[in-house]
């Protein structure tokens, strides 16, 4: 197998574990987002620790600690869209909050332009104003039934998502995916401790929230990281996408949650400017 050919299949692999956010979420009992926090993270932690070990050996603690500021700062925005995430995708539908924090590569790139003096290709532009539709209607279809902070929770993870990439790119480092995501899983575990009532939690919650922390979010995260090596930012982008698309399938097909049709319509313009963008930017890379 190529390497470009290893690389779809591993990208391939996390897209499709983390589009089972939706699904774990819904099988739970509780909706309390400190519980919820605190347990996935627990289920994260051991399982990255382990496969720090496994890649760098007795070095794992030096990749932690070679993180630097840039690298801490970017476990703590990470660690708040944990919180974020977990809210939105049990506030509202699937379909709205994947949609929405989607969008987080051209904030990203519109924070790369104020911030680091970057600028915008057309295309990133036409994007934008793209999502800015689509995020507009959703968000308007979500005041109508009284149900803003969901959508609202689903697009700080975005904006947070591009604070991290702004803050790495800004101190010219080049972090490892996990041992960032490591960081953020022990603060956020810390953080959330104090308000997790820990005998308000059922045994089977623990078990599907720990499960979430090493499918959903552990495995995914290692998979991108493997992907990188092997594929462009561009490719890696596209394939993302899936996440999107395959999150809201799976909660219909066996939970039976439709999203609306203003829902479906943001959704899908949004999803057609992020993919119009990415094969555009293929595009030009292969030029």
């Amino acid at each position: 197998m190529s390497g470009n050919a290893k690389g779809v299949a591993l990208m391939v692999a996390a897209a499709l574990f983390w589009s089972t956010s939706g699904l774990f979420v819904r099988a739970l009992e509780t909706d309390h987002a400190w519980q919820m926090v605190f347990w996935r993270s627990v289920g994260m932690v051991p399982m990255l620790a382990g496969y720090l070990v496994w890649r760098y050996g007795r070095a794992a603690p030096a990749a932690v600690m070679a993180l630097g500021r840039a690298g801490w700062i970017a476990g703590v925005l990470l660690a708040s869209t944990f919180f974020f995430f977990l809210y939105a995708v049990s506030a509202t539908t699937v379909a709205t909050a994947l949609f929405l924090m989607s969008t987080s590569p051209l904030w990203a790139a519109l924070l790369g332009r104020f911030v680091l003096g970057e600028a915008l290709a057309l295309r990133t532009l036409l994007a934008i104003a793209a999502c800015a539709v689509g995020v507009a209607i959703m968000v308007g279809d979500a005041l109508s039934f009284g149900s803003i902070l969901g959508p609202l929770s689903a697009l700080c993870v975005s904006l947070a998502f591009a604070a991290q990439i702004t803050v790495v790119r800004k101190a010219g480092a080049n972090i490892d995916m996990v041992p960032s995501v490591l960081v953020a899983g022990v603060l956020s575990a810390l953080l959330a401790f104090p308000f997790a009532d820990m005998g308000a939690i059922s045994v089977h919650d623990i078990f599907v929230l720990m499960a979430m922390g090493v499918i959903q979010l552990g495995l995914g995260c290692m998979l991108m990281t493997m992907a990188t090596r092997h594929l462009r930012a561009a490719q890696v982008g596209l394939i993302a996408l899936l996440e999107t698309t395959l999150g809201p399938f799976w909660v219909w097909l066996f939970y039976a949650e439709e999203p609306s049709a203003a829902t479906l319509l943001g959704g899908g313009i949004i999803l057609a400017a992020l993919l119009a963008n990415e094969l555009w930017a293929a595009k030009s890379a292969r030029a």
